[in-house]
């Protein structure tokens, strides 16, 4: 998802509910990859009846529905609500332990 998140970042996210939870156009959604167990975090594209496509941020370095198609709406486990930088997260956590 770079530029947007980076390795290392963290992120915050509120948990997806298929039948209560609204998905958008550009929503940053995490899910369960569909081949593989690992969990992924990509841009909405598109939503349809069949699902959503997800697209990452990096085109020249993303695996996303170009390759896996549309996910399951089932498969979407959180949107992202904020983020951390990794770089902002490793100074707070010093000028916590200085104290």
């Amino acid at each position: 998802m770079e530029p947007s998140l980076k390795s290392g970042d963290i992120v915050f996210f509120k948990q997806y509910f298929a039948n209560k939870s609204t998905l958008k156009l550009g929503h940053i959604v995490i899910f369960n990859h569909p081949f593989k167990n690992i969990k992924l975090i990509k841009r909405v594209k598109t939503i349809n009846e069949f699902g959503v496509e997800v697209c990452g941020d990096n085109k020249g370095n993303s695996t996303d529905s170009e390759f896996f198609g549309f996910i399951q709406k089932s498969k979407v486990l959180g949107i992202v609500t904020s983020s951390i930088n990794s770089q902002t997260f490793k100074v707070l956590k010093t000028l916590s332990a200085r104290k």
